[in-house]
């Protein structure tokens, strides 16, 4: 049977007519059109794809990293800059990483919490280091910090001390205070995810070799392998930026640190007794979820509006407050908290600076006599002093000069008690006699066996008072990790 089916006219395209001219010339244009629109649909997903709103909404798991980079000082900074490098290869790398987060996402597979350090994440030098340069000689930064204190009336303190910025200076080749530590090339290997735990530190001399510290468990354990096995391993770390800004972007409050920022804005009343140690103690609780956490929040705000001295919109305020700050610094579904992702900028309420500046990183000499990684306070910042109430501020004395050698460790703090009457009068030289007037340093009564009783005395009075003069460094000496976990708030 014959088919019924028949091929086509060859398809011609004849440009002497008029109308064949014009439907090859709309083909073109429209051609064109979709390509345009193909380009710029595609360029706008690229910038879509790197923005924080997709990164920040689109994905669960970032929406609380979302929420921190708003509220941190780098919001107008895009995501990308920091987590995705420059050029095509580099944006391939990051949207084939983007695969294997997709994967866990739809399988609810991720970590919980996001993981901190980002180990892949671009070096400080390619991306802090465009808008800061730490390696360039910085002044001194006067600060003052407000705290309250957990009795009735909720005192407050103010904390002021000089912080001494340095870096590197081009004229002199001079390199001191904070940020030495980027104008100079030390290296550390890591013995922890999260880089709590230091082994050991190398820092750079001028003639090329290496000064190596080893952490005290280490030593005389096949050192050498070590390090070997660390290097092949590519464990060994240049400190930059973000091994002290570890949080830059993404900072979360530990509980003091907010509730004292509230009350010195006003959004929690001082006048509500015991309410700065009530405040606390809440937002430390875990709670499986933000409504339960509301909860207890609720009735706290009930037991002040029980006592007829306060007024209800201030607790209605505290309140309001408080579930703010819960919900900004405490995720429960993805286990995230102030104690999850430690912060590494100072040593409150994590060790920070103390991961090496601890007294137990040394090195052995030529001669066999022991170095350790300076336990100096002072190289980073003076004395801080601390005034409690209505008492009057001394302010920081400004000094010329180095200071005195018996200055220049931290026990100074702790040691100078001691001091005869003649040596007051060199001190007065300084400091002047109206420095010494400080409640918040000063009549404090230790037990005489306090180093058999100093932890019901801590329980006692708080870590706060005991951390004015000694820090958490102190108790690092016998409790590795730290005090602030055995300590109930």
């Amino acid at each position: 049977m014959k088919s019924k089916f028949k091929w086509p006219a060859p398809f011609t395209i004849d440009l002497t007519n008029t109308t064949h001219r014009w439907r090859l010339g709309l083909f073109f244009a429209g051609l064109i059109l979709v390509g345009l629109m193909i380009v710029a649909g595609g360029v706008e997903a690229y910038v879509w794809s790197e923005s924080a709103s997709f990164c920040g909404t689109s994905c669960h798991p970032m929406l609380a990293q979302n929420v921190l980079y708003h509220q941190s000082p780098h919001t107008n900074v895009a995501c990308a800059e920091c987590h995705v490098g420059e050029g095509f290869w580099a944006f391939i790398d990051a949207k084939l990483n983007g695969t294997h987060e997709l994967y866990a996402l739809i399988t609810n597979t991720y970590p919980r919490p996001i993981k901190s350090p980002v180990h892949n994440l671009r070096s400080a030098r390619e991306t802090c280091e465009k808008c800061h340069s730490p390696a360039t000689f910085k002044d001194n930064i006067a600060k003052t910090i407000k705290h309250y204190d957990d009795d009735a009336s909720n005192t407050l303190e103010q904390t002021t001390l000089i912080l001494k910025m340095g870096g590197l200076k081009s004229t002199t080749g001079l390199s001191k205070g904070i940020h030495w530590h980027i104008s100079s090339e030390v290296y550390y290997i890591p013995m922890d995810e999260q880089r709590q735990v230091i082994g050991w530190v190398g820092i750079k001399q001028a003639d090329g070799s290496m000064k190596e510290f080893f952490a005290s468990d280490l030593l005389g354990m096949s050192q050498k392998e070590f390090v070997e096995k660390a290097r092949a391993n590519n464990e060994i770390r240049r400190m930059d930026c973000i091994d002290c800004h570890n949080r830059a972007a993404h900072y979360i409050p530990y509980p003091e640190q907010s509730v004292d920022n509230a009350i010195s804005d006003g959004l929690i009343s001082e006048k509500l007794p015991f309410v700065r140690k009530q405040a606390v103690a809440l937002l430390k609780t875990e709670f499986k979820t933000v409504e339960d956490a509301n909860t207890a929040i609720d009735q706290l705000g009930d037991s002040f509006k029980a006592d007829k001295n306060n007024t209800a919109a201030a607790v209605d305020l505290v309140v309001k407050t408080l579930k703010t700050i819960y919900s900004e610094t405490n995720f429960p579904d993805l286990h995230l908290d102030y104690k999850s992702n430690p912060n590494n900028t100072g040593h409150t309420p994590t060790l920070g600076c103390f991961r090496c500046h601890d007294g137990k990183h040394l090195t052995t000499g030529e001669n066999g006599k022991q170095e350790i990684i300076p336990v100096k306070c002072n190289l980073c910042h003076t004395v801080p002093i601390i005034g409690k109430g209505s008492e009057t501020i001394v302010e920081a004395p400004v000094i010329v000069g180095d200071a005195p050698a018996s200055h220049t460790d931290f026990r100074w703090t702790i040691e100078h008690r001691t001091v005869t009457d003649a040596q007051k009068q060199e001190c007065y030289q300084c400091h002047g006699q109206a420095f010494c007037n400080n409640g918040a340093c000063h009549n404090l009564n230790h037990p005489a066996e306090m180093s058999f009783t100093h932890a019901q005395e801590v329980q006692r009075v708080g870590q706060k008072v005991c951390f004015n003069c000694h820090q958490d460094i102190t108790c690092t000496r016998c409790h590795p990790g730290g005090a602030s976990k055995l300590i109930k708030p």
